[in-house]
């Protein structure tokens, strides 16, 4: 069933659970399912909606009566905000701009275009060897499955080649074109009347928080893939899993109240930093000796623990000791 089907009676449903005023609730949604189809399906039902706009950074002017401004996120990196038009549409737009996802996309566009070039290389080198393919349509359909394997990285690339009378390539030839540079930047689209550029980014990132429980759920949690035959065994993981997040997220938001906003694996892993060590030994005796201590946390791990109001240690220095085991010699009976 396509979003545009399905869409209205989700929202209708999770209303009625959810909402106990007459006032409808904010429809936040990513790219994937704010199409124009339900964008338009949302406006005529008078919802209100917040997305990342599927429009493309082009056609678009500043708003000369706003300034851009820069918050930071929860990672505490920059992140900023400007007010936009975009011609033909009564909708708010938000130009945001972060350098965190543009160093993101910049590395992954880096990789892509190496490999780009190798292939396209590869070609190249081939039309000098014995047996390689020269015929202008082949050349021609290996460069096509080059562009299909790197769709985003085709675009910013200009190949010409080279070809004499006969139809047998001698040479491939290909430049970078010069395009505006887009990355770290998105639209977000609002039909609400929300003059504050701060308030707008606050809707918006309530959908962050779902999709990083989804993450931690899938992921963190192992909620899928589900490996049980049975529906019984099927649904007691799905239980255990939701059980196991409601712990997780109410450790999360104790940590949000002192400032902690990190996701749980990287919680995982700071707090897999102190380790439970034990030592064992033999004395003059033959006894066993064991003695168990935690390490001393990190400062990372006691910001947590002091956050969440825990011991800095689970345990103190335990020491057991085993005497050496009894031989009872039985005599036979007579």
């Amino acid at each position: 069933m396509s979003d545009s089907k399905s869409l209205l009676k989700i929202i209708e449903e999770l209303s009625s659970r959810t909402s106990h005023t007459v006032r409808k609730p904010v429809i936040v949604m990513d790219a994937g399912i704010a199409t124009e189809d339900n964008i338009l399906l949302l406006r005529n039902y008078g919802f209100s909606y917040m997305c990342v706009a599927r429009t493309q950074l082009k056609n678009y002017t500043v708003d000369l009566k706003s300034d851009p401004i820069t918050i930071t996120d929860k990672k505490d990196q920059p992140i900023t905000l400007q007010k936009i038009k975009i011609e033909n549409n009564t909708d708010n737009f938000l130009l945001v701009h972060s350098g965190a996802k543009q160093l993101k996309e910049e590395s992954m566009k880096s990789k892509f275009a190496l490999r780009y070039v190798q292939d396209l290389t590869q070609i190249n080198t081939n039309l000098t060897k014995k047996g390689g393919i020269k015929k202008k349509e082949k050349v021609w359909e290996r460069i096509g499955r080059v562009k299909q394997k790197y769709p985003s990285i085709n675009k910013f690339y200009q190949i010409d080649v080279i070809a004499n009378e006969k139809g047998i390539v001698t040479e491939v030839k290909w430049k970078q074109k010069t395009l505006p540079a887009k990355e770290g930047k998105y639209l977000l689209r609002t039909n609400l009347d929300e003059k504050l550029e701060q308030t707008q980014w606050a809707i918006y990132n309530t959908i962050r928080e779902i999709e990083s429980s989804f993450r931690t759920l899938k992921t963190d949690l192992d909620l899928r893939p589900v490996y049980h035959k049975t529906d019984k065994a099927s649904m007691a993981h799905l239980h255990l899993g939701l059980l196991a997040y409601t712990v997780v997220n109410t450790i999360r938001h104790q940590l949000k109240q002192k400032n902690i906003n990190d996701e749980w694996r990287n919680i995982t892993r700071i707090m897999n930093t102190q380790k439970m060590v034990t030592t064992t030994m033999v004395d003059q005796y033959d006894q066993l000796i064991k003695i168990r201590q935690c390490s001393e946390p990190t400062e990372q791990v006691q910001k947590i623990y002091t956050a969440l109001n825990y011991k800095s240690k689970p345990f103190s220095r335990k020491k057991s000791v085993v005497p050496p085991e009894q031989i009872q010699n039985h005599k036979p009976p007579d």
